[in-house]
């Protein structure tokens, strides 16, 4: 057994069952929402949350995990004789890299390894995958990081959203932007630009949007990750297409959460993937 823990945070939205065969710890980041405060699930546990969003007026605040979150997961797993690996979701859009650090420095700085992955979603969840493999393989925390630092560098996302109301409720679109955008079916595709999401391309038409976003996928892809917002009826005929095109590479279907999922809303699809 591996002397590493492996620690993420729940928008990797890795399955709680591959978490618990391979003993990740995941910790949630939490949203407050018709006047209740959450603590963000894990895939198979999203519906009602999006459910209940399609037919509110409030729109939910995401938050952070605390620092004693990450405290306490560290210092469980020192005091079983463990090194720490922790990968979180960029710090260009939450400050969790910011709480793990801040638990570091209370508990063990010289046994915890925090990778910011500049990424969100599956691709947090490939670099834990890479984590555990090389773990499993006796590999040493400081050869983890730095195959964890390279291969951030060869990932992105395309997503786009069904529709542009979340982005609107969310305060990252006007309503007349809104209003314009939906009344002539335009639809962003958001991307990664240095751990920053931001609009890498406008079409006309979801279809045409997909196909666009699809482009964009290198040649030389390894894993791809079609993921979702309650969605999945899209994101299997979206597979099959995807796997045609990309042969050798390895596709898979995820969902997302409500933490990322509420901005861009149900119906949602985006392309993940790494090189």
């Amino acid at each position: 057994m591996t002397n590493i823990q492996i620690i993420t945070d729940s928008t990797a939205y890795l399955e709680k069952s591959y978490c618990i065969e391979n003993n990740i710890v995941v910790v949630p980041l939490s949203y407050v929402f018709e006047g209740e405060t959450e603590a963000e699930g894990y895939p198979g546990e999203f519906d009602s949350f999006f459910a209940r969003l399609e037919k509110s007026k409030d729109f939910p605040v995401t938050s952070q995990p605390p620092v004693g979150a990450f405290k306490e997961v560290y210092e469980k797993a020192i005091n079983e004789g463990k090194e720490i690996i922790t990968v979180t979701i960029s710090s260009k859009i939450s400050g969790t890299y910011n709480s793990a650090c801040l638990a570091a420095e209370m508990v063990d700085e010289s046994k915890i390894t925090i990778v910011d992955s500049l990424q969100c979603g599956a691709n947090i969840a490939e670099l834990a995958k890479i984590a555990l493999e090389m773990a499993n393989d006796n590999k040493s925390r400081k050869e983890i990081a730095e195959k964890l630092n390279d291969q951030k560098e060869r990932m992105n996302v395309r997503i786009v959203p069904k529709t542009l109301d979340y982005l609107r409720k969310g305060g990252r679109l006007s309503n007349i932007a809104s209003f314009v955008g939906n009344l002539i079916n335009l639809k962003p595709i958001v991307g990664f630009n240095e751990g920053k999401l931001e609009v890498v391309a406008k079409t006309r038409g979801f279809k045409k949007a997909i196909k666009l976003a699809i482009s964009d996928i290198p040649p030389e892809v390894k894993v791809i990750n079609i993921t979702h917002v309650v969605n999945l009826d899209a994101a299997i005929k979206l597979k099959n297409e995807v796997v045609m095109q990309f042969p050798d590479a390895e596709v898979n279907i995820t969902e997302i959460g409500p933490v990322v999922g509420s901005h861009n809303g149900p119906g949602t699809l985006g392309l993940v993937y790494l090189y």
